[in-house]
């Protein structure tokens, strides 16, 4: 576990430099916008982009093959918080143990940040040295994918028209597999296709990724019910259908832990090399924010 939390320290400080340097204004006309869009990005914990580096361990990729990639997909998870939290969606007050972005500089600037976020993250691989051509191309895809019609956006439509009476455990499995695992099944798949993994490997990592993401986003659900503010870091969504209101606690750990159990043996191709993506499993499984 010493191992895998080096791993976060060294993922964290490399992909908040180069987001510092991303989000730096070139105009002080955009100044706000910049600040606003850097306000969002800082605090997170960078969970993708670790699983990027973790994942790239696996296909042998060098960590500055990544950086870009990594930032990319922390720009658009960013993106996508900063919607969801406004006031026509789930009106979250607040956010990384702050207040939310629309709070702070209003509805308009918030939503301006959010779609520059994205723009950017598009900007960031295709302006990378690191990448071939060939290469950045399959990665935009997979980010288009992520928070399209079968991504971000058409879980959070599916969520956002939910009624309870319609709730059930393969409707929020629909909505988790878009919401959360896809950038997670996209952190797996941009490291295998840059470390020119086999199909069969590639394969396995997404699988491993979307099972994780399903665990991530119970163990969200939970905390929401159990959870304090001031160690979450955000509004607990105490009064919305999820998995942990659906099914109650216990059996809302008992998917958790079902989920971790089938994302361990998506790893077993792998065999030894997979040690660290083991701990982080069980890392995501028992935390506390």
């Amino acid at each position: 576990m010493e191992a895998l939390f080096h791993a976060f320290e060294k993922a964290r400080k490399l992909v908040d430099e180069q987001l510092e340097q991303m989000l730096t204004s070139h105009h002080p006309l955009t100044d706000g916008l910049y600040k606003a869009a850097a306000y969002a990005v800082n605090g997170g914990k960078r969970i993708r982009p670790i699983f990027m580096f973790l994942s790239g361990e696996l296909f042998e990729v060098p960590v500055e093959r990544l950086i870009a990639p990594a930032c990319s997909v922390e720009l658009i998870h960013t993106a996508s918080l900063i919607m969801d939290d406004l006031p026509y969606m789930d009106d979250s007050k607040l956010r990384r143990g702050r207040p939310t972005s629309h709070l702070v500089f209003g509805q308009d600037v918030a939503l301006c940040s959010s779609v520059a976020l994205i723009s950017r993250s598009f900007e960031a691989i295709l302006s990378d040295f690191q990448l071939e051509e060939t290469t950045k191309l399959q990665i935009i895809q997979v980010l288009t994918r992520s928070f399209g019609f079968d991504g971000l956006s058409g879980g959070q439509f599916v969520d956002l028209k939910l009624k309870d009476s319609e709730a059930k455990i393969e409707v929020l499995e629909f909505i988790n597999s878009r919401k959360t695992a896809a950038l997670f099944i996209a952190a797996g798949e941009i490291a295998a296709i840059v470390g020119q993994a086999e199909m069969a490997e590639q394969e396995a990592i997404k699988k491993y990724a979307e099972y994780i993401g399903f665990a991530f986003q119970i163990i969200d659900d939970i905390l929401d019910l159990k959870g304090e503010e001031h160690v979450v870091g955000k509004n607990l969504q105490q009064d919305k259908m999820n998995f942990a209101v659906l099914v109650g606690l216990e059996e809302a750990q008992n998917y958790a832990n079902e989920y971790t159990e089938k994302a361990l043996q998506s790893l077993e191709i792998f065999g030894d090399r997979a040690h660290k993506l083991k701990a982080f499993s069980l890392y995501l499984l028992n935390r506390i924010a």
